[in-house]
């Protein structure tokens, strides 16, 4: 089921409100993404960290603030 099939079940005052709160938590997502380190292995942040990258939609095409430097 994509968003636009559930966009259609909500009443459209909804659905833009719904539009508007997605694209705000991605957009907030892809932000904080770009300036977060990639924390150490094993490290307790990492899954938050891959869960705000995962929403952000920063996949291996993104640069984040040091991910070059992630196998250390």
């Amino acid at each position: 089921m994509d968003l636009s099939t559930i966009l259609a079940l909500l009443p459209a005052q909804y659905a833009g409100d719904a539009t508007i709160i997605v694209s705000f938590v991605v957009s907030t997502c892809a932000l904080i993404a770009r300036f977060w380190p990639r924390p150490a292995a094993g490290s307790k942040w990492l899954p938050l960290y891959q869960i705000v990258n995962a929403i952000g939609m920063n996949g291996k095409h993104a640069a984040n603030a040091d991910d070059v430097g992630a196998g250390k």
